[in-house]
């Protein structure tokens, strides 16, 4: 029995000996180690590891959150991959194994690291890069060349456009589509061949409403916008030619809604030019819905009498509008004076504004009032003042704007200034960037805000250079920028605010967007 115990015993162990041999024969494929880090261009990763011999290809993962679960996973007969296709400003963690034809000895997964895909190079189309029927669409030259740009009707998914790229588009960084229809949603893609360098969403503007008086086939008669505003019903919108220069010579008394405008043509970027030896004003008792300027260029002959809106009558005005306009050379841009004329809103948006005198951007006596102010998206500079109000308001909101060589450095001059007066629903600065002063007798100390005591002023990510000086009544709430006008901004006397310096924290958050 014992005999039979032991010859059982060392069969056994002769089995397993053997069954250790077999496995050590097929053993599983060994981890890939990655070669260098891995790399990103717009949505596309590419990653690479060294070669792993008997493999018949590479499984490849990625994943957001560290692979709870899986955004994609490809396979190649390579040791490198290409991932496309995936989400933009994404960070990404990648893994690869190594296959085997018999899967049991396939390699456990290997971490390559983690990489975050770049922002889309396809730029959002702004206010300004859209009309009824036609759109500006924009890039940033990186990575492979774009080729293509489709644009798709969101209602239906139907393509409406399909352009090739020229070697002018490609220098531009821009093309324009037309044949869009208004008030109308749509997405559009960019591409480099087949693959997908992002996509936007947009939508056209909504037909004008009322009346459209069109200026644009009259040339060479400055005089032909005076002498159309006193005969338009109201709510007309009156088109002037790109380029084309009207004149207001005599005081004209506005009684009725209008919009004045550039006509859209995306493919000429000058702006109608009103040059102004006179001023606007209300006629006495008017009440008016809604007056615009959009996208046109402001000017005047000097800084010591021209106003664009200097009005000394009695009127009932429920909006004024400043939008996408030049605005340059006058001793204030918007001036009440005598008598009542009671505003809802004043809006101005998407604006540069420079070189205006004594009597600030915006200036308001004690008769007057504009219950609600909105400055956006704008880059205001070489101004001596920006408000200066006799009256109170209900709000003040002022974000995205870029301000330099403002206002007048004489320790007395004040960005916002309605004295002892609240602003009784608030006073909000929001992404805005605050330089230097205007030199006055060399010196460029200034004020910040006067404002009453019950008044509150909410500063939200808005940053101060270092030779923002000034002398009382300064924002409590500035960041300063830890760099002088000079260095935070490419050409701040020449009206260049591009951030030069980009380690900047507000870079990309901060100041008027165009410059961002």
């Amino acid at each position: 029995m014992n005999k039979i115990i032991y010859i059982l015993a060392f069969t056994v162990f002769i089995y397993t000996s053997c069954k250790k041999d077999n496995d050590l024969t097929m053993p599983r494929l060994f981890r890939p180690v990655s070669i260098g880090a891995l790399t990103a261009d717009s949505n596309t990763i590419e990653a690479a590891w060294q070669p792993i011999a008997g493999a018949t290809g590479y499984s490849v993962a990625v994943s957001r959150d560290t692979f709870k679960s899986i955004d994609m996973t490809i396979v190649v007969d390579t040791s490198a991959a290409t991932i496309k296709k995936l989400l933009f400003n994404q960070l990404y963690q990648v893994q690869v194994k190594a296959l085997a034809r018999d899967t049991n000895m396939s390699s456990m997964w290997s971490n390559l690291g983690a990489v975050k895909t770049l922002s889309s190079i396809f730029r959002s189309p702004g206010i300004n890069d859209i009309t009824l029927n036609s759109v500006r669409a924009r890039w940033s030259t990186r990575g492979a060349a774009v080729t293509a740009i489709k644009v798709i009707k969101k209602a239906d998914k139907s393509v409406v456009a399909s352009i090739n790229l020229t070697a002018t588009d490609l220098t531009n960084e821009y093309v324009v589509i037309d044949g869009l229809d208004a008030s109308t949603q749509y997405t559009m893609y960019l591409y480099s061949g087949n693959d997908e360098r992002g996509l936007v969403d947009f939508s056209t503007k909504a037909p004008f409403a009322g009346a459209v008086i069109d200026l644009t086939g009259i040339t060479g008669r400055p005089g032909v916008l005076a002498d159309t505003l006193p005969q338009v019903p109201s709510g007309s919108t009156i088109l002037l030619s790109r380029g084309e220069t009207y004149i207001i010579s005599t005081a004209i008394a506005l009684d009725r809604s209008l919009t004045i405008m550039s006509k859209p043509d995306l493919a000429n970027p000058l702006k109608a030019r009103i040059y102004f030896t006179s001023n606007f004003e209300f006629r006495a008792g008017a009440t008016i819905d809604q007056i615009e300027f959009n996208d046109v260029y402001l000017v005047s002959d000097n800084y010591t009498s021209r106003y664009v809106i200097n009005n000394g009558n009695s009127a009932n005005i429920g909006k004024v509008v400043f939008n996408e306009s030049r605005i340059e050379i006058f001793r204030g841009l918007f001036r009440l004076k005598d008598n009542a004329t009671n505003i809802g809103e004043l809006v101005m948006n998407n604006c540069i504004i420079d070189s205006i005198g004594n009597f600030s951007v915006i200036n308001i006596n004690a008769s007057s009032k504009i219950d609600n102010i909105t400055i956006t998206n704008s880059t205001i500079y070489k101004v001596e003042g920006v408000i200066t109000s006799a009256s109170a308001a209900n709000s003040v909101t002022v974000s995205d704007c870029t301000f330099n060589e403002a206002p007048l450095g004489n320790n007395k001059n004040v960005y916002f200034d309605y004295g002892t007066l609240n602003i009784a629903n608030g006073f909000n600065i929001t992404n805005c960037l605050f330089g230097i002063g205007k030199v006055s007798g060399g010196a460029t100390v200034v004020r910040d805000i006067k404002v009453g005591g019950a008044t509150s002023v909410g500063i939200t990510n808005s940053f101060k250079t270092t030779d923002h000086e000034t002398g009382g009544s300064e924002f409590k709430s500035l960041t300063s920028a830890n760099r002088k006008s000079t260095e935070l901004w490419l050409a701040p006397y020449n009206g260049i605010f591009a951030i030069a310096d980009q380690t900047f924290a507000g870079r990309n958050s901060a100041g008027d967007p165009r410059w961002r």
